[in-house]
């Protein structure tokens, strides 16, 4: 919004503001903040007897998925911004679940799980399961799964 549109900082419109108060459960941004707080939290807890969390273990997922990865191609297959990835996978390093080598050109650099980080994939498998059950209970996964890939879609259309 241009600056020149912006109203006086002494006046506000009440009647504006109580509109728009009663149109904020439309708001698509904190709708889907709210749900991924919820998700996040049902993943987190889950997950903590194997010391993971929601967000290490689904990067794990695409790492096993598409075997040695490239790390750009993990950010487009994941939809992660570089410093989210570069952080997710410098945690994981840290604690030996993932391996970096260079490919031919050494600027790329190539993401695997080590056999350990296979080992703990394996071990929140059981964990995971619980909390499909637990987010199931609140939402048709069935729906989020659909609307996941309309997102993935578009994101890619758009990048």
């Amino acid at each position: 919004m241009a600056r020149s549109a912006l109203p006086a900082a002494n006046h506000c419109d009440d009647a504006l503001l109580t509109r728009y108060a009663r149109r904020g459960s439309e708001c698509a941004y904190a709708n889907l903040r709210m749900l991924a707080r919820v998700a996040g939290t049902i993943y987190d807890e889950a997950l903590r007897p194997i010391d993971l969390r929601a967000g290490q273990l689904a990067l794990m997922w695409a790492i096993l998925a598409a075997g040695p990865v490239e790390i750009g191609r993990l950010g487009v297959i994941t939809v992660t911004d570089q410093t989210t990835l570069s952080r997710t996978i410098a945690k994981l390093r840290k604690a030996r679940l993932v391996s970096l080598r260079a490919g031919e050109d050494r600027r790329v650099k190539f993401v695997s799980l080590t056999p350990a980080g296979r080992q703990r994939f394996q071990a929140a498998m059981p964990y995971w399961e619980e909390a499909q059950r637990r987010a199931s209970a609140l939402v048709p996964l069935d729906q989020v799964r659909t609307l996941a890939r309309q997102v993935r879609h578009a994101a890619r259309r758009t990048s």
